[in-house]
């Protein structure tokens, strides 16, 4: 059965921050308080009475709200509210009455936080502590950064509290007490968590943890004492085009002849945004919890457990800007179960199951839509002569007189984040108010492609390379405020993203984001290496720091964590979201070996650190080895999509002819081939695939000779002059033939 919502708008309040909404709950059957804490540092706790919000308290503004979280007393109701503001928690009674002032005395501001009963457990970016009654119990350095904070119940037995850390590196980190207890390999870095039935203890075993990914994919794990046991993850992928076709002589590209069996399947896929927030809740009663999933595009998600225990889809709803907070409760009305919801700006609203019909308005409701109609009316006249003013206090300005202008202050929420799926990058901006345009400049080549839910109008400006300008690009917004746009960045160049962002705001105002592009752009951490593969070495070794090290490795590679880490030696392990080759990091002390299966990635590394030690001055010696196997594994990967790309090129120039004796001739299917009618049946999927792709044969051509020109390098020869040859080889697309040419 699917759920049935309908939205309601509640309050508004200041811009939000992840993980900043609760509900509160009740002991009798009745309506539940909200509580949403935001950036100018107030609380606000309200209720719903007769349709519309009656506030309960709301604190005096302050510091950031960064963590919002319930708790109570062991066996009771989790009533109590505790936020974190920099390096300080309170407490707050849910009349609002403060009884908690603590201040954990922390380098670093409070990032995610977990209380339970007595225990407080706090996080910076890569440090855990537990307090205790707010005294210090347990200390945990992380080696990458910590996004949020759990702990799973107490069990029976005394001992130290068992907590779980959602770690950046695509991993949650169970503890006991100060010491780690083991890893687990998640499919994207977590983002948030969630105990699974939390109303219950955490599942049957009180052990079972829900999980978002900054990917879009949801997942449970369980954490027993001895090891994980994965129960599922959900895929963050949505059809949009499916065409299937059985026992037809075709090729999935081309109009070639493969196998008289053969099932062809085209699906054009789109993904939503990561996981921003997570919430469990009863909302059908049936006595089993929904999991509601709040996603920093907007996306709103209902899931239901199936008789197999999978999660099943029941509900979807676009808020048109990022959730940074879901839960549920009997918040409008006390007989009917809704999804509270709030969004970036600041918007509380309510999905609820009660009918609309049901929902009339009240003569006072009436009376209180009346008063405020007539005090929009008086602020937008109050607006009109502001404006006015201001613009005599320009003028005035501009012919010399003394007058200051104010510049108003905003909020931007910004993400540049990898997607491992498609090897694009991802800029989404977001702003409380209408964005106005947003100009993108870059020095280094990168490719743009709006995204289609985008309304902006962009303009391309010429590129000035000479001037280390490569990109200029305008995008104009018309009454959004949430632009998302894919760049391609392109693997051995080094530079910046930046990003000139205006609101619709008077004064005018600009505020400029930087986003670093790294050598190896495209590759992202993983947990293991495939010691299979042919590998390539490179060996760098010198008088340097542990700490220079990690600086090198940083300037080259995405995902390393800020801080070198406390052992004597790290080893990371990265995988390319292109052709999905990789690398592996191994330093120390006066030493970094690289280990890739792909020869161009050791010949970019050489050619960056190279660059970085004689800028810095530091005497080192740089030396390779490599691996001939690698350049035949290499062109292994690389020619089934080279060949799928231009089968699938080839078939699209042909839909245009198809689709023009189609409808000129009465019968086609007379005079087309199989082969041609499999074409016209899956042309849109084709063109869609195509273009979700663009110059993606260029691409794969580029590194094929990429990989010709940097095995030449390293044997100190020039092999420019056999481009043309490679170039023509690449056109046949014959295996045999590229394999002949690179061994000659």
């Amino acid at each position: 059965m699917e759920l049935q919502f309908s939205p309601v708008f509640y309050i508004k309040v200041d811009s939000t921050s992840r993980g900043t909404l609760a509900v509160l709950p009740s002991a009798k059957r009745t309506s539940q308080k909200v509580v949403v804490g935001d950036q100018t540092g107030v609380l606000t706790c309200f209720g719903v009475k007769r349709g519309s919000a009656s506030m309960v308290f709301k604190t005096l503004p302050g510091a950031k709200i960064s963590c919002l979280k319930l708790s109570g007393s062991e066996g009771g109701l989790s009533d109590k509210i505790f936020v974190s503001s920099e390096t300080e928690v309170k407490g707050f009674s849910k009349k609002g009455k403060q009884f908690l002032n603590f201040d954990t005395n922390l380098t670093e501001p409070i990032s995610s936080m977990h209380v339970q009963g007595g225990h407080l457990l706090v996080c910076g970016p890569y440090v855990y502590n537990h307090y205790l009654d707010c005294k210090d119990v347990d200390y945990y350095l992380c080696s990458d950064k910590i996004n949020d904070v759990l702990c799973l119940p107490p069990s029976s037995e005394p001992g130290p509290l068992s907590p779980i850390l959602a770690c950046q590196d695509c991993s949650l980190r169970l503890l006991k007490g100060s010491e780690l207890q083991y890893e687990v390999e998640v499919a994207g870095p977590p983002l948030c968590m969630r105990l699974w039935g939390e109303g219950s203890g955490g599942g049957r075993e009180g052990d079972e943890v829900l999980y978002g990914t900054q990917t879009g994919r949801v997942g449970l794990v369980q954490l027993t004492a001895e090891e994980p046991n994965y129960c599922w993850d959900m895929l963050n992928d949505r059809k949009s085009v499916s065409c299937l076709l059985l026992n037809v002589n075709v090729s999935r590209y081309a109009a070639s002849p493969l196998s008289p069996t053969l099932s062809v399947v085209y699906v054009c896929l789109y993904r939503y945004g990561g996981v921003s927030c997570l919430s469990t809740f009863d909302l059908s009663g049936d006595g089993v919890e929904e999991i509601v999933v709040g996603r920093d595009d907007g996306v709103v998600e209902v899931y239901s457990m199936d008789d197999s225990d999978q999660p099943r889809l029941k509900f979807t709803h676009v808020m048109g800007e990022s959730v940074t907070g879901v839960g549920g409760g009997s918040v409008g009305s006390a007989h009917h179960e809704e999804v509270v919801v709030c969004t970036f700006s600041g918007r509380v609203i309510g999905l609820t199951r009660e009918p609309l019909t049901q929902q009339t308005l009240s003569q006072e409701v009436k009376e209180k839509l009346e008063s405020l109609r007539k005090e929009v009316e008086s602020l937008e006249v109050k607006v009109g002569v502001a404006k006015e003013q201001y613009q005599e206090t320009v003028a005035a300005a501009q012919s010399g007189s003394d007058a200051v202008s104010a510049l108003p202050a905003f909020q931007v929420n910004d993400k540049f984040s990898l997607n491992q799926d498609e090897a694009w990058y991802t800029l989404s901006i977001e702003l409380q108010s209408p964005i106005d345009m947003v100009v993108l400049q870059s020095d280094v080549p990168v490719d743009l492609q709006e995204v289609d839910k985008s309304s902006a109008v962009v303009s391309h400006s010429p590129p000035d390379p000479e001037n280390g300008n490569f990109l200029l690009a305008t995008f104009r917004c018309h009454d959004a405020t949430r632009l998302e746009v894919k760049v391609r960045s392109i693997e051995g160049q080094q530079g910046t993203l930046q990003a000139f962002i205006t609101p619709r705001l008077e004064p005018k105002t600009c505020c400029l984001r930087h986003y670093s592009i790294k050598p190896l752009s495209l590759h992202q951490r993983m947990h293991s290496f495939d010691e299979s593969r042919p590998c390539n070495t490179l060996r760098v070794s010198g008088q340097f720091s542990l700490g220079q090290a990690h600086s090198w490795v940083a300037l080259c590679l995405p995902d390393v964590p800020a801080r070198p880490p406390v052992e004597d030696s790290a080893a990371l392990f990265f995988k390319s979201t292109f052709i999905h080759t990789q690398l592996a990091v191994l330093y120390r002390k006066g030493e970094v070996v690289f280990r890739s299966d792909n020869m161009s990635t050791v010949s970019v590394l050489r050619e960056v650190l190279s660059k970085e030690t004689a800028l810095k001055k530091v005497a080192v010696k740089i030396t390779h080895e490599l691996d001939e196997a690698s350049v035949e594994h290499m062109l292994r990967i690389i020619h089934p999509r080279l060949e799928a790309q231009i089968m699938l090129a080839k078939n699209v120039q042909l839909v245009e002819g198809l689709q023009e004796i189609e409808i000129h001739e009465q019968n086609p299917s007379s005079c087309l081939s199989p082969q041609c009618q499999y074409i016209l049946e899956n042309a849109t999927a084709m063109q869609e695939e195509l273009k979700q792709q663009p110059a993606m044969i260029e691409r794969l051509y580029a590194l094929v000779t990429d990989l010709l020109i940097d095995r030449a390098s390293f044997k100190g020869e020039n092999a420019q002059s056999k481009v043309a040859q490679l170039m023509e080889l690449l056109d046949n697309c014959d295996f045999d033939s590229l394999i002949s040419f690179f061994h000659s």
